[in-house]
């Protein structure tokens, strides 16, 4: 079973999606849409949420969702029960430790390492002596030609052309393959009405892609807030002799977590614990403006480095 759910996505491996950004997806037949929230738009980062909506009588309601941003290839079935999740290339990361999960109603029905498949397919040249003469890895080897076909999805099949020619099928709500043979004749008379993949809606607009860090409920800035509090004057990175790094994640709802709160001497770029703490329990106490987070995210992780003498 572990390897037919690796082979179903195989295709997708070079389309890598390095920066986190968060779109919207439906289904083949528009029942069911997917919502992909990340908290940052950090590489490779899969932090965030993801929900399933089923759609009734003009509009859509939340059915479950899945604790994560899904980054990389994402395809979602017609029932809505079963999503397929293929972490793409990551930076500075082999293509054959990517990891392909099965959900299965917001629950992971099973996951794979591509690894295990990279062996099988080398086993399988090997033995019949088709192993390309350029490397088995190279970006111009059989590997990465059977990575950049496309893929499908139409009434829950998903279809795979492979440059053999060969045509894969699988069922994506019984999530198993239900065909494989020399499709090239099945493909290409009928290439035009397959439809394409699901196309995502990003949300790549201003509002999602916003500079600065949250002011205080108050209206006071982080940085009038640190100096005062610190009893510090804010100053330019050449003048200044402490660097204060700060990282929040705020949530919607206004609570929010420290995630890092720290001070360093600049002549040394050494922590000072004392500073540090009482920056730390500062910010703690600070209540802030969420107007920041993109719309209808329900969180954000904001960053930021305040120079101080």
């Amino acid at each position: 079973m572990r390897l037919v759910l690796v082979l179903i996505l195989f295709p997708l491996l070079s389309f890598a999606q390095h920066k986190s950004v968060s779109y919207e997806l439906v289904n083949e037949d528009g029942t069911f849409k997917l919502l992909s929230f990340t908290f940052n738009h950090d590489l490779d980062n899969t932090e965030g949420v993801t929900y399933v909506l089923s759609k009734h009588d003009g509009h859509f309601d939340t059915v479950y969702q899945i604790d994560q941003f899904l980054n990389g290839w994402v395809a979602l079935s017609n029932d809505g029960n079963t999503v397929a999740h293929l972490v793409s290339e990551k930076d500075k990361e082999a293509l054959d430790q990517c990891v392909l999960t099965m959900f299965r109603e917001g629950k992971i029905f099973d996951s794979a390492r591509l690894d295990r498949l990279v062996n099988y397919e080398l086993k399988s040249a090997i033995a019949r002596d088709r192993l390309p003469e350029n490397g088995w890895l190279r970006k111009d080897s059989l590997y990465h030609l059977m990575a950049e076909n496309p893929f499908y999805i139409t009434d829950d099949k998903l279809f795979l052309a492979f440059d053999n020619p060969k045509l894969a099928v699988f069922d994506m709500n019984a999530m198993f393959h239900i065909f494989t043979g020399n499709g090239a004749n099945h493909f290409l008379q009928n290439y035009y009405s397959i439809p394409n993949p699901p196309l995502r809606n990003y949300m790549d607009g201003d509002a999602f892609f916003h500079e600065g860090f949250p002011a205080t409920r108050k209206e006071v800035s982080v940085v009038e807030l640190v100096s005062k509090g610190l009893g510090k004057q804010s100053a330019i990175p050449e003048e200044a002799n402490l660097r204060a790094e700060l990282t929040i994640k705020l949530e919607s709802d206004g609570h929010f977590e420290v995630r890092n709160a720290s001070i360093f001497s600049i002549k040394d770029n050494q922590p000072s614990k004392e500073l540090s703490k009482s920056f730390k329990e500062l910010i703690e106490k600070t209540e802030f403006d969420t107007s920041l987070i993109p719309p209808k995210h329900p969180a954000w992780i904001f960053e930021t480095i305040l120079w101080l003498k």
